[in-house]
């Protein structure tokens, strides 16, 4: 009973750690029912084929509720961006261990990504699809995500001797082709066939740093974990 109480605090309180109020309460349950429901909805039809009626009605709220909480649909939809984003950036926080060497830490993050794409489908193709078709300030967000990748993908030039000679736009190219193959399966609706994606994805990923033997060392561990 601690442990829910415990729980049942944390949720109810705000980030500085002010107790909500009951009005306070009811706007952040609408408020999360609503992004629910565009994340739903987008992944169903669409950005385009979603409307804010539609959205209303899925969160169960009036169409005034929704604009006292967005001012339109591409508002409420880069919050649902946001809000899957800092979700995903938290458990990649606290599932990836700081001090492991740098090709685990890949490897780590690789196999969160793919379970986490697998575990919310609707929230990834929200990000990882249609972000790309909603719009230019939601282009931008997707393309932000991207780049935020690109620290820790570079770290890996340190145990590369030859690390000068790579392109600088590797580590783009890298998060945006991971991307890539992610979206493919999110648009056909093909996820199953994501899990068995991950030592190639960790094969292309490591390869340009530590080598191609290497690499494939640790993409063939992956895939015997897989399959253990």
């Amino acid at each position: 009973m601690k442990d829910a109480r415990s729980l049942s605090e944390r949720l109810s309180r705000l980030p500085g750690g002010r107790p909500l109020d009951a009005s306070e309460v009811v706007a952040k349950s609408q408020r999360e029912r609503i992004l629910a429901a565009v994340t739903e909805l987008v992944a169903e039809n669409g950005y385009r084929g979603t409307t804010i009626e539609a959205i209303a009605k899925q969160a169960r709220v009036a169409l005034s509720t929704f604009y006292e909480h967005f001012e339109d649909k591409e508002g409420c939809f880069l919050a649902a961006f946001d809000d899957s984003v800092a979700a995903a950036r938290e458990i990649f926080a606290e599932l990836v261990d700081p001090e492991s060497a740098w090709p685990e830490r890949v490897a780590t993050g690789l196999d969160l990504f793919v379970k986490m794409v697998v575990a919310e489908p609707a929230r990834a193709k929200l990000c990882l699809v249609d972000a790309q078709a909603a719009g230019s300030t939601a282009l931008g967000r997707y393309h932000e995500m991207l780049d935020s990748v690109a620290p820790t993908l570079r770290e890996g030039r340190e145990l590369n001797p030859r690390a000068a000679g790579l392109p600088d736009g590797l580590e783009g190219a890298i998060a945006g082709g991971l991307a890539w193959l992610v979206h493919q399966r999110l648009a056909a609706d093909r996820l199953d066939e994501l899990p068995a994606l991950l030592p190639e994805m960790l094969q292309v990923t490591l390869t340009p740093y530590v080598g191609e033997t290497e690499a494939g060392r640790a993409a063939e561990e992956a895939e015997a974990r897989q399959a253990a």
